[in-house]
């Protein structure tokens, strides 16, 4: 089981292109049932990365659809590096069927800032559903 604004780590997943991708960092957003384009889900997640370099991180934010965060906006265990949250792509999942685990969570003040964000961008019509999950 998990909350908004915990840090998960999903085992296997289709990403927005349909590829299935191996362990990734998500941040929760909703833990309420719900349906989408007649699917059912009940969470909701943006992708979380890393920084490769300051080249990469520069690049990255560079892009308002990216949020940055430091490893002091996160409580999770051993974690020693910033990155950035893709804000722009809601992930749909059934919890029942995501093989996860619980790393941490987000510090209410940057989750606060990350829903302002996708306010933003929907209201832009920037915000991408991606429903391959369910």
């Amino acid at each position: 089981m998990c909350n908004i604004g915990d840090i998960i780590v999903v085992n296997k997943y289709k990403g927005d292109d349909g590829k299935i991708l191996n362990r990734h960092s998500f941040i929760v957003l909703n833990d309420e049932a719900g349906t989408i384009e007649g699917c059912s889900y009940d969470l909701v997640c943006n992708v979380m990365s890393s920084f490769k370099s300051e080249e990469h991180k520069s690049k990255k934010l560079r892009h308002q659809e990216n949020m940055g965060v430091t490893k002091d906006d996160l409580n999770v265990t051993g974690n020693d590096s910033d990155g950035y949250i893709k804000a722009d792509k809601l992930y749909f999942f059934l919890e029942k069927d995501l093989d996860y685990k619980v790393i941490g969570n987000i510090n209410q003040d940057v989750l606060s800032r990350l829903f302002e964000l996708i306010k933003l961008l929907q209201e832009k019509g920037l915000l991408v559903n991606v429903t391959v999950n369910i």
